[in-house]
């Protein structure tokens, strides 16, 4: 919980001072603090989703003029920004400058926030709304001369030249349609899909660096020079990860290699062996240090992560091995120990009863020389860290306490949803519902594995789709199946119970 959070990514240069929670805090063996606890159960994180995120991104004000326009910026209480009067948790300088951009990227993250509801709870509304950003992205924001998507719109036209804009950009473009197609098998979207990352891996692929660019051409404060983590990461755990499986046999031996090469070049460019983290990017010195921008816990640990299931997708076991130490290595530093009585004021009072005998309270840390940390940092490395306790349960103290906390400290309980820093700063223009959503189905479907129980989810598709269906990035057996009748404006797909058990990373 170390809640002074900056705020990094291509996600701008933003110097987000949230909350002055911790004053170097000493670090700890989080083993010692506590005795084994139970996790969260799969209910707990159903209830998390509609009690604690749902209502925020349900609101009307949400769903966009028209709907499927979802806005990019947001007060806390949910009311759209009034650039004459901002909200306060807007009201700043690293974000005012862009108000009048409306952003891409941002509408596709919350296609994937409803696609998310609607996979754990059968929300018909939460779909209905996924489906109208879907159809709005390919109506009106695909660039029909170029190919690919436009990054913002300003006063109603496109935004930068389409060689300006960045890879991370056109592949947060998709990734509310790659989750789409995953519940749906939508031919349009599936097209959509094929379009897309032909079009990025023609366009960006660098067979001089023998990565993928940035950037095409200067522009926007972005150099065709730089070589950037992301711009290889955010194509695998986007859309390539998710849907190569599912593409038709005519198109997934092209996934298949594109996922292949791009893992394989991520790995032997951008990885230390030496110091075992992932370089935010390689293109000079500076940047390569430990505190520059994106070489945070959050990165690094995304980066093992998607390492590890790329792997374990091709059977590729030096990267698992590799992906796994990893995933260990970084988890032990991003851990530390909170003096109890300095997070009594963040804490509920359940919880802070519950813990105030303890020493300190296992949290985490964003960098090596960072203790703060943004949410989704600590989603990342949650994540993570379900995902190795699935192997060994060697995270389930940890876990115990960052699920906890992550439900308590960070939801607005007012207004539902997750901000960048704790209750607040929700949507902006690269905060959005994406990381707290994906967080959830993590949560969900490691806590039911650890619990012993099968994972139910909601998909929308065909009676007679026979194809293969898995639990997002995760293998399990389908142990049954029920139709649960026709989606009404949905092309005769019908809503479909799906249950799983063994559910393994």
């Amino acid at each position: 919980m170390a809640f002074l959070h900056s705020f990094s990514g291509n996600r701008t240069r933003c110097n987000c001072i949230a909350l002055l929670f911790a004053a170097l805090c000493s670090t700890g063996s989080v083993a010692s603090s506590a005795m084994t606890q139970e996790l969260p159960s799969g209910e707990d994180w159903l209830n998390h989703v509609k009690q604690g995120l749902q209502p925020y991104w349900m609101m009307e004000t949400a769903q966009g003029i028209p709907m499927g326009n979802f806005p990019t910026f947001r007060c806390d209480d949910g009311s759209v920004l009034n650039v004459n009067q901002p909200c306060s948790e807007l009201d700043k300088s690293w974000i005012s400058p862009y108000f009048d951009r409306d952003y891409t990227r941002m509408k596709s993250r919350q296609i994937y926030a409803y696609g998310v509801i609607y996979h754990l709870t059968g929300n018909e509304d939460a779909l209905k709304l996924a489906k109208s950003g879907v159809e709005y992205l390919l109506t009106h924001l695909r660039d029909k001369k170029h190919g690919g998507f436009v990054t913002f719109t300003k006063d109603g036209e496109p935004g930068l030249e389409w060689q300006q804009r960045t890879t991370q950009d056109q592949a947060y473009a998709i990734v509310g349609l790659a989750f789409y197609y995953y519940l749906t098998r939508d031919p349009v979207v599936e097209q959509a899909l094929i379009d897309q990352q032909k079009f990025i891996f023609d366009h960006y692929k660098n067979t001089t660096t023998n990565d993928l660019l940035w950037v095409i051409k200067d522009g926007d404060e972005q150099s065709s020079k730089q070589r950037e983590l992301v711009a290889q990461l955010d194509q695998i755990n986007g859309y390539l990860l998710l849907l190569t499986p599912l593409m038709p046999k005519s198109v997934q031996l092209k996934w298949r290699e594109d996922l292949y090469w791009l893992t394989d070049q991520m790995v032997k460019q951008y990885y230390s062996e030496d110091e075992q983290r992932f370089y935010g990017a390689v293109h000079h010195k500076a940047v390569m240090m430990p505190d520059a921008r994106h070489n945070d816990y959050g990165h690094t640990i995304k980066a093992f992560w998607m390492t590890y299931l790329v792997g374990r997708y091709f059977d590729q076991q030096g990267w698992q091995a590799l992906a796994k130490q990893g995933m260990r290595t970084t988890l032990e530093r991003a851990s530390y120990l909170m003096p109890t009585e300095q997070a009594k004021p963040y804490l509920s009072q359940s919880l802070f009863s519950q813990w105030q005998g303890l020493d300190g309270v296992p949290t985490w840390k964003a960098g090596k020389y960072n203790y703060y940390i943004s949410s989704w940092q600590w989603a990342e490395l949650d994540q993570a860290a379900m995902t190795v306790n699935l192997f060994d349960r060697s995270m389930t103290n940890q876990l115990y306490y960052t699920q906890n906390q992550f439900m308590d400290v960070w939801v607005d309980h007012q207004y539902g949803g997750v901000g960048l820093e704790p209750k607040r700063t929700k949507a902006f223009h690269w905060g959005n519902g994406y990381h707290q959503f994906e967080h959830a189905l993590v949560g969900y479907l490691t806590a039911r594995q650890w619990h012993n129980k099968s994972a139910q989810l909601y998909f929308a598709m065909p009676s007679n789709y026979s194809g293969k269906i898995e639990p997002y990035y995760y293998q399990g057996d389908i142990e049954s199946r029920k139709e649960l009748g026709k989606l009404a404006g949905f092309n005769g797909l019908k809503k479909q119970l799906i249950s799983f058990t063994n559910v393994t990373p």
